[in-house]
């Protein structure tokens, strides 16, 4: 019903606003005396959290893959899972302390635009899609198409010269998450910023760079359970990620986990990459991953007492970096031994803006006549100067009061059946 739905996107829009915002001062005062399963790089032999019986924690949504276990180069046992880096300072921080990028990383400041012109054009080949109630001043122009039009679209988009021939080639082109139980479809990750020095990518959340459905397809992971027959549970999920100003960093490794360990070369130093976020583009603090189970309890899990880790993992069989694995992993400290949420994310068109077969065709036929619906940027160039000036502002008045900006106290789901 209706009201399920608006229930259901309440619930999503809460968890991400809290995913945004988290390690802030009473969070971080919160998870104080929580004493952590590991030092936050390596958890010795024993140490992970385990059940009466011994056992680990069971691996929920594995999906076959065999037990195992992280271990560091001096061969000390890690947590069986992944092992959960510090928000602060964040794996990113290194790249602020070197110099190389400022404290915060967004769309908005990103040191080659994406063309004005080239976005205008090509949202004209789209359709619009009404947010209903007007929930904050400069609303994100959202448009929508049939995949087979909006594939296409969302690669010229993000195209951008000077920044995409200098992102690692395996991560160029368009993904699938396969599986995502959240009403969210595709994913690119070219359009951001390379440090090999580090072996870290940078990626903000940026027009045309995501796509959600405007309706569930008839095999939506978990029987469709968050998605909506129309396009709310998708401006739900976008509202947060596009006025929050996420930004991704991925720190790449040789293989650390357990789905990139079989039939890769050993010396392959982009196999594993470690995942955090940072709200309005912070790179020195991360967002606590461990909100998200807490707010979806309703107040059972406490703040403080779950962690989270995200990661990237090369499969068997990939060519071109067309097939990896994206796991969620959860935990009580430093240790998440549980996994649950994972899914596949699949290259559907390469760095040419080819298909890849069969992923190609496979997305295609899933997606049937349900449109995806994209993030075209803002009505005009001035809204977008309005935003971005806010934005900073915000940034400002954050960092030197801790306050969180005016503008986004106003932010709520605002999305109704459309």
């Amino acid at each position: 019903s209706t009201g399920e739905i608006h229930a259901a996107v309440g619930i999503m829009w809460a968890a991400s606003m809290l995913l945004l915002w988290s390690g802030g001062a009473t969070l971080r005062a919160a998870a104080v005396g929580h004493a952590p399963a590991c030092d936050g790089s390596v958890c010795q032999e024993g140490s992970q959290q385990e059940g009466q019986d011994g056992s680990a924690m069971l691996q929920v949504g594995a999906q076959g893959a065999p037990p195992h276990t992280q271990t560091n180069r001096s061969g000390a046992s890690r947590c069986r899972g992944a092992v959960v880096r510090p928000l602060e300072p964040a794996q990113s921080a290194v790249l602020v302390k070197d110099g190389l990028l400022p404290q915060y990383r967004g769309w908005w400041n990103m040191p080659i635009q994406q063309s004005p012109d080239v976005l205008s054009e090509l949202k004209k080949r789209l359709d619009p899609v009404p947010w209903g109630q007007r929930p904050w001043g400069e609303v994100p122009d959202m448009r929508a198409g049939l995949a087979k039009d909006i594939i296409p679209i969302m690669f010229e988009a993000t195209k951008v010269s000077g920044v995409f021939e200098k992102m690692p080639k395996k991560m160029r082109g368009i993904y699938w998450m396969k599986g995502n139980g959240v009403a969210e479809e595709l994913t690119i990750l070219h359009y951001g910023q390379w440090f090999p020095e580090h072996q870290q990518m940078i990626v903000p959340f940026a027009p045309f760079m995501w796509a959600w459905p405007g309706g569930s397809p008839k095999d939506a992971p978990f029987g469709g359970a968050m998605y909506s027959q129309d396009f709310t549970a998708g401006l739900a999920a976008a509202s947060p990620m596009i006025n929050g100003g996420m930004v991704f960093s991925y720190n790449y490794s040789t293989c650390e986990g357990r789905y990139c360990r079989r039939d890769l070369p050993t010396n392959d130093d982009m196999a594993f990459a470690y995942m955090q976020t940072g709200a309005f583009g912070n790179m020195t603090q991360a967002t606590d991953l461990g909100l998200v189970p807490s707010a979806q309890s309703g107040g059972l899990i406490p703040p403080g007492s779950v962690s989270g880790a995200f990661t990237l993992e090369e499969m068997p069989g990939s060519e071109g970096g067309a097939l990896w694995k994206r796991t969620c992993y959860w935990g009580p400290g430093s240790c998440a031994s549980t996994e649950f949420g994972s899914y596949d994310l699949i290259k559907i068109v390469d760095e040419h803006g080819e298909p890849v077969q069969p992923h190609y065709d496979e997305f295609i036929e899933y997606m049937g006549e349900v449109p995806l619906m994209v993030w075209a940027g803002w009505a005009d160039e001035q809204a977008k100067k309005d935003v971005a000036d806010r934005i900073e502002s915000g940034i400002e008045a954050f960092v030197q009061h801790g306050s969180v900006p005016e503008f986004m106290s106003t932010l709520r789901p605002g999305a109704q059946s459309v």
